[in-house]
């Protein structure tokens, strides 16, 4: 009797253990057959200058041979922000855009991405192929380290935005946003850096400069750093204004051991103070 119940418990584990290892993608599977990247088939990610105040990337496939290509799903991952999906069906010849919010990022190095791609070529069957995304012309690394300054200040400090105004007038006028670090005490290696200028504006005088003025610590033992981003336009052109997509991303030095010595985020401002400054470049250039 014991051993009739120890062959049955291994016929049972050997049954399980085929259930739980295979692969259902082949053509012995359920779903389509796994293959190499077709040779002149390449994957790149990318953030545009258009969606740069957004977090809005995009993987974009590029081919190369005279075939048509059609995209039914993308997994797209890294170690540094996790995996997302895209789905659709999208057909391409020569080059296809698949767009995806990219998850807040972690510190770390490197800025490639790995892409699981769902395809067919022509008219033949549905297949599946895994290849990494470079990051060729280095928007993800600098998107992903925006994230990693952010996320070391945050453990620093906490940030309030007040409400922006405007001192003087004309061309003498002056874009004021009181801005206020208060130290959570978690880090003592931390500092406030200073603001950077944008293409579109530059800081006024009394304004903290990042390489220029020094920086404030954000220790436990620090009061909350109150600090005015004072900006006026880099210059008085319309056309500047008109197709700007960046000219609003203020910078935000932050410095700690683990950071570059550039490292900066994006000053949160939000929709209304961002329209409050672009009113301003009008009023102040009389557009």
């Amino acid at each position: 009797m014991i051993r009739v119940r120890l062959a049955l418990l291994l016929v049972a584990a050997v049954a399980l253990g085929g259930c739980a290892g295979g692969d259902s993608s082949g053509p012995g599977g359920t779903g389509p057959e796994v293959v190499a990247m077709p040779a002149g088939l390449s994957a790149y990610v990318d953030q545009g200058r258009l969606f740069r105040v957004t977090r809005t990337a995009y993987v974009r496939l590029v081919n190369e041979p005279d075939r048509q290509v059609t995209v039914t799903h993308a997994e797209i991952s890294s170690p540094r922000f996790g995996e997302v999906t895209w789905a659709g069906e999208k057909d391409f010849e020569n080059e296809a855009d698949l767009p995806f919010e990219v998850p807040h990022g972690r510190c770390g190095d490197g800025s490639d991405a790995h892409v699981r791609l769902t395809y067919r070529i022509d008219d033949g069957p549905e297949q599946v192929s895994e290849a990494t995304a470079t990051d060729r012309y280095g928007a993800i690394g600098l998107f992903l380290d925006r994230d990693c300054a952010e996320e070391v200040l945050a453990e620093a400090a906490t940030v309030e935005l007040g409400t922006p105004r405007v001192v003087g007038s004309g061309r003498a006028s002056v874009f004021e946003l009181p801005v206020t670090l208060t130290p959570t005490g978690d880090r003592d290696d931390v500092a406030f850096g200073g603001f950077e200028d944008t293409v579109l504006f530059r800081a006024a005088p009394g304004s903290p400069v990042a390489d220029r003025t020094p920086a404030v610590p954000l220790g436990p033992k620090d009061p909350p750093a109150e600090v005015v981003l004072r900006l006026v336009p880099t210059r008085c052109d319309p056309h500047a204004l008109a197709e700007d997509k960046v000219g609003t991303l203020v910078g935000v030095r932050v410095v700690a051991p683990e950071l570059g010595d550039a490292a900066s985020y994006f000053l949160p401002i939000g929709d209304k103070r961002r329209a409050a400054l672009r009113g301003f470049f009008s009023t102040h250039c009389g557009l």
